[in-house]
């Protein structure tokens, strides 16, 4: 049976990984898909923040990359007229766009399939968690000016949006005024390479009794990661502990507004900045820490959770994720952003916990990964989404 082939239009892919969560969504759906569906992905030629290309890439050709074919563009091929080249150009089945606000690759795709009139080649358009309240209010002017010539351009026409979560198709739903109806839930899935409890630290000889609580942060720096507010979190807190910050820092004001922040704290919090992580690195620089704070202003799915998780580390999260069961499955908590200070009470009450019960939470977590943290419906949603539209499915 030949695989459908879904050309996707991405801003950034591996072998970058600074783009954060959509490029590992795209990267893991290629992985688990693989069977049924052939990705043809576009993207820059050099990682977020870099004008450097890769070196280990060639430009303008379809290559292998992993289990999909990749088309690295360069700046100045961005244009209506590059894409237009490529869409005429590479047989496809579907089209698959991975944010609603990239000019490049969202709305020159649409733009061209607007002014050949040709709507035949089904058009599948994840946002990526952008309609969140959180996400609309950055730029808000150009973002609402810009669905609102959507809107009247109707470039969302025939389009399917696809969803994470139904929290997600809620804010789809209410940013566009669009019919549920042309939404289909398939949520992110995990990386293919959990690694097996016995290759993690699963007995860090920093924990004894008098041990600092050790807390990470790993995310882009950037408002909609809400460091501050991790900050003044910690602020509140009364045990002692060691709290180390990684990635990229994709806002350099914000940044700056962080750092005065964090040379405010008490003395009983020791901090640092480790820099960016290499994907491959993420679980293993979990492993070693007791708890993952991250009071996100949202997220669409949030695989950095799943990767703390799957390293048997507890998360302390927002309420603005659709993770919403994270105490209910005993692996962590989670919280609205209004109450800052329960917070901090639940950060000094773990913090009192045994080493021996830290760990006996760890096991926990990573059991909970190994055996429920990819559901096989997730995947089975994902095909879905793509097989349903071919004309022969509907």
């Amino acid at each position: 049976m030949n695989k459908l082939k879904i050309l996707t239009f991405s801003s950034y892919y591996v072998p970058g990984y600074k783009g954060g969560g959509p490029v590992r969504t795209i990267e893991n759906m290629v992985a688990h898909l693989d069977d049924s569906l052939e990705f043809w992905i576009v993207t820059r030629n050099h990682d977020l923040g870099d004008t450097i290309p890769y070196h280990s890439i060639q430009h303008e050709v379809w290559q292998r990359q992993g289990n999909a074919y990749v088309y690295y563009l360069p700046a100045e091929k961005l244009n209506l007229l590059g894409i237009r080249k490529i869409i005429k150009s590479t047989p496809h089945d579907i089209v698959y766009l991975n944010s609603f606000f990239d000019c490049r690759f969202t709305i020159f795709p649409l733009l061209y399939r607007y002014l050949s009139r040709d709507h035949s080649t089904p058009f599948v358009l994840a946002p990526r968690g952008e309609f969140s309240s959180a996400a609309l209010e950055i730029k808000k002017i150009k973002k609402k000016l810009y669905i609102a010539i959507s809107q009247f351009l109707r470039l969302s026409k025939n389009l399917t949006f696809q969803a994470s979560s139904e929290f997600e198709a809620n804010d789809i739903e209410k940013a566009l005024g669009i019919d549920k109806s042309e939404i289909k839930i398939a949520s992110d899935l995990p990386s293919v390479n959990s690694p097996s409890p016995a290759s993690l630290n699963l007995q860090p000889s920093h924990q004894t009794e008098e041990s600092s609580l050790r807390v990470i942060f790993l995310s882009r720096i950037s408002p909609m990661k809400n460091l501050d507010f991790a900050i003044s979190i910690l602020a509140e807190t009364t045990c002692s502990l060691q709290f180390d910050i990684y990635g990229p820092k994709e806002d350099l004001p914000y940044w700056a507004h962080c750092e005065q922040l964090l040379s405010s704290l008490p003395d009983h919090i020791q901090y640092n900045y480790c820099g960016t992580v290499m994907p491959d690195d993420v679980r293993e620089i979990f492993s070693v820490y007791d708890l993952f704070l991250f009071p996100t202003q949202g997220e669409n799915y949030g695989h950095v959770i799943a990767e703390s998780i799957s390293a048997g580390t507890p998360v302390l999260l927002s309420d603005r994720t659709p993770w919403r069961s994270l105490e209910q499955d005993n692996l962590g908590w989670v919280l609205p952003l209004g109450t800052p200070q329960s917070f901090a009470r639940v950060i000094d009450a773990f913090s009192k916990t045994t080493p021996q019960e830290k760990q006996e939470k760890r096991r926990h977590i990573l059991d909970f990964s190994e055996h429920k943290l990819c559901a096989p419906e997730s995947i089975i949603q994902n095909r879905e989404l793509f097989v349903s539209l071919l004309p022969q499915n509907k």
